[in-house]
C-alpha cells in the first residue's frame, strides 16, 4: 500500500495547477465554440479532480475529510459537443489516464459482448499498463442513453429476477465502478473471462456518462402537464433531436426513471449538465474555423486550395440546422459537396495546383476546379 501512494505522488506531483479558468481557455484555444455554462461546469470538475488527488496523495489528507469524487452525466442533442468538450479537457489539456467507451458494445457478464468490467481495462491500457496510474484516472461513458430499458418506471420491480443483457443488466454492473469500490480487472481485453485479472480501485477514478435522450422532453412535459405548469420546454423540440433542456428539470431522478435509467444509476451523478443546441452562428464558427480549415489544410498537401462562397456556407449551415445533426453534420455536407472534385483531383495528381471553387446557383450548390 505504501509503494502505491508513493507511485501516484510522484505522479501528482508533476500535474500543473491549472485553474478552472485556465482549462477554461484552453478549450476555447482548442476551437471549441458555444456551451458556456457547461465548459465552466467540466472545467471545474476536471480541476477539483486533479485538486483532490494533490490533497490525498501529496498533502497528506485523510480522503473522508474530503468531499467525495465527482461524477458528472452530460444530456444533449447529438453534435452538441458533449464528446469533443470531454475529450479536450482530458486527452488535450489535463496528462491524466483517459478512455472513451461506448457503452452500447458491452454486456452483462456472461454474454456475448464486453463485460463491463472491462472499461477498466481500457483505462489501465491508457496509463501504458499502470493499474496505480489507471485508479486515478477519468473514464467517458459514451452512448450513456442506450442503456435504457423502458419507458415505464414499473419495470425495475422484481428486476433481478431476470437478465437483461444489454440493459439493465449493464447498469447493475455500472452501480459498483462508478462508487468506488475494489474492482477485478482482466488484464487483456481479448477473452475478458479467462484473463488473469489485478484489483484497481475505482475510489479516485471519475466518471463522465454522455447520452442524447432524444424523447425525455416529452417525459418532462407530460408531468408538468399533469401538476398544472406550463411547459418546461419549447413545445417545438417535443419531437426534436435538437431539444433544450431546463437544468432544474434534469435533477428529477423520475424523468430519468421513467425513461428506463435506474434511480440509483442516476444517483451516483453529482451533477447533470445539459447541453443546448447549437446556434446558427455557433454552426457557422465551427464550419469556417474548425471544419473548413481542415480540408483546406489536406487539400494543401496536393498544392490545391478551396474557395467556398459566403452563400454555399450559409445553406449548408441551414441544412445543419433543418436536418438536427448540429456540429457533427457539417463535416458530412461539406464533404458531400466537394466528393466529386476530390476524386477527380486524388485520380489526376497532375492537376493539383488548381482550386476548388464552390458555389451557388439557382439554390443548388455546384463545384468547379479552377
Amino acid at each position: 500500500m505504501e509503494e502505491y501512494y508513493q507511485s501516484l505522488e510522484d505522479f501528482i506531483i508533476g500535474q500543473m495547477d491549472h485553474t478552472p479558468m485556465d482549462i477554461y481557455n484552453k478549450v476555447r484555444l482548442h476551437g471549441y465554440i458555444g456551451q458556456h455554462k457547461a465548459v465552466q461546469a467540466i472545467s471545474l470538475m476536471a480541476c477539483r479532480h486533479v485538486r483532490r488527488l494533490k490533497n490525498v496523495f501529496v498533502d497528506k489528507i485523510p480522503k473522508d475529510e474530503l468531499p467525495p469524487k465527482d461524477n458528472y452525466l452530460l444530456v444533449g442533442p447529438t453534435g452538441s459537443g458533449k464528446t469533443y468538450l470531454v475529450d479536450i479537457i482530458f486527452n488535450k489539456i489535463l496528462s491524466l489516464p483517459t478512455t472513451v467507451i461506448d457503452i452500447t458494445s458491452y454486456s452483462e457478464t456472461g454474454y456475448i459482448g464486453q463485460d463491463v468490467v472491462s472499461i477498466l481495462t481500457r483505462l489501465v491500457n491508457a496509463a501504458e499498463g499502470n493499474y496505480d496510474l489507471a485508479s486515478m484516472g477519468v473514464v467517458c461513458i459514451d452512448e450513456f442513453d442506450k442503456l435504457s430499458t423502458s419507458k415505464n418506471s414499473a419495470v425495475f420491480a422484481g428486476q433481478g429476477t431476470t437478465k437483461d443483457v444489454s440493459g439493465f443488466g449493464v447498469q447493475k454492473e455500472l452501480l459498483k465502478i462508478l462508487e468506488g469500490a475494489e474492482v477485478d480487472v482482466p488484464m487483456e481485453l481479448s477473452h475478458s473471462a479467462y484473463s488473469a485479472r489485478d484489483t484497481m480501485s475505482t475510489e479516485f477514478v471519475s466518471f463522465v456518462a454522455l447520452g442524447a435522450f432524444s424523447g425525455i422532453t416529452k417525459t418532462i412535459n407530460h408531468h408538468n402537464q399533469q401538476i398544472g405548469f406550463g411547459s418546461s420546454t419549447e413545445k417545438s423540440y417535443q419531437d426534436s433531436i435538437a431539444y433544450k433542456l431546463n437544468e432544474a428539470d434534469l435533477r428529477k431522478t423520475v424523468y430519468f426513471q421513467e425513461y428506463g435509467i435506474m434511480p440509483e444509476l442516476i444517483g451516483r451523478f453529482s451533477r447533470i449538465i445539459p447541453f443546448h443546441p447549437l446556434e446558427k452562428d455557433h454552426l457557422k464558427n465551427i464550419l469556417v474555423e474548425n471544419t473548413l480549415k481542415r480540408y483546406e489544410k489536406e487539400f494543401k498537401l496536393i498544392n490545391t486550395s478551396l474557395k467556398i462562397d459566403e452563400a454555399v456556407l450559409e445553406q449548408i449551415v441551414d441544412q445543419a440546422v433543418a436536418m438536427e445533426t448540429g456540429a457533427r453534420g457539417l463535416r458530412t455536407s461539406l464533404f458531400s459537396y466537394i466528393e466529386e472534385a476530390c476524386f477527380d483531383l486524388y485520380s489526376h495528381p497532375e492537376r493539383g495546383g488548381g482550386q476548388i471553387h464552390l458555389f451557388l446557383e439557382k439554390e443548388e450548390i455546384k463545384w468547379e476546379i479552377k
